[in-house]
């Protein structure tokens, strides 16, 4: 009765299988496995069958039911969100190797390989980071870039102070999100996505915008780096 009222089943005692939802299937689950008073809990894609709002409840559920237990758990997942989300540290395993372990925020903000940085996160690459402007590699033109939306930002030639610093780019594709835009934009023959507010003015396919990349994670065949727009603030020398 204590694991019934810890998953949040009070008042389904009595009921069959087929009468409870897949989410409190799931919940009989948990509370199945937590009846043995296990040291460690070991959790193989637990929510794989379950719809995605579902989903998204029962991950700040069982979040919130480990701690309260305080069972150190593994958690078997192939969904970023799930992972970032749910864990404490990630271990992020490509072909048995482990690429990447730490927190998610660690993991997200400095990806260690190029596996680690395109698995986290939404992103697009750009094969030849030298075409932009402000990450001129200069020692490693073939160094390729990683750029995520919410380091790129889009504009008209009155929102940027330097516009040294921005690239041209058209508007391709507008993808209604909900609470933001997720826009597709062009960039000499690239594209890259960026998210958009709602209460910012609203982008028509076709239309040309300005384009400002903040920071790039750029990496080639042996090492891996995050640049910031070196052109962010005013390069040009002053004259006396």
């Amino acid at each position: 009765m204590e694991l019934v009222e810890l998953t949040g089943l009070k008042g389904f005692e009595h009921r069959y299988p087929h009468q409870l939802s897949g989410g409190q299937r799931q919940r009989v689950a948990f509370a199945r496995a937590l009846a043995p008073e296990p040291q460690l809990l070991l959790l193989d894609e637990p929510f794989a069958a379950i719809d995605a709002k579902i989903r998204q409840e029962l991950r700040s559920w069982l979040r919130d039911l480990i701690e309260r237990v305080g069972i150190t758990s593994i958690f078997v997942t192939h969904d970023q969100d799930e992972a970032i989300e749910v864990a404490d540290e990630i271990m992020i395993i490509n072909q048995g190797r482990v690429e990447q372990k730490g927190t998610p925020w660690d993991i997200y903000k400095e990806p260690k390989t190029p596996f680690v940085a395109t698995f986290i996160g939404e992103s697009t690459i750009v094969e030849e980071a030298s075409i932009l402007k402000g990450f001129e590699t200069g020692f490693d033109e073939q160094a390729r870039a990683l750029i995520r939306p919410e380091y790129i930002e889009l504009g008209g030639d009155h929102d940027f102070p330097v516009l040294s610093a921005t690239e041209q780019g058209i508007v391709r594709h507008l993808h209604f999100r909900g609470s933001e835009w997720l826009v597709e934009v062009d960039v000499k023959g690239h594209k890259l996505v960026t998210y958009r507010s709602l209460e910012k003015e609203t982008l028509q396919p076709g239309q040309k915008v300005r384009v400002f990349i903040h920071r790039a994670y750029l990496f080639n065949e042996e090492e891996s780096w995050i640049e910031e727009n070196r052109l962010k603030f005013d390069p040009m020398p002053v004259i006396i």
